[in-house]
């Protein structure tokens, strides 16, 4: 049992990693392609169904 629960365990943490992968990379490209903040807010709210706070947070932490 111990086995399989680590192996969900890094199955879950494998794709928690690349969604934010996606989001950091997401609003980079749409920074460098002069999408200003809001309209980025929304298409992470859209795309990666977030919450307006969540968006937010995201582009506080990859907002160059």
């Amino acid at each position: 049992k111990g086995h399989s629960e680590g192996l969900e365990q890094g199955i879950k943490d494998g794709i928690e990693q690349g969604i934010e992968q996606s989001i950091s990379h997401s609003i980079l490209m749409l920074q460098e392609s002069g999408v200003p903040k809001d309209k980025v807010i929304l298409q992470l709210m859209n795309h990666f169904q977030l919450s307006t706070e969540e968006a937010v947070t995201k582009i506080d932490s990859y907002w160059k």
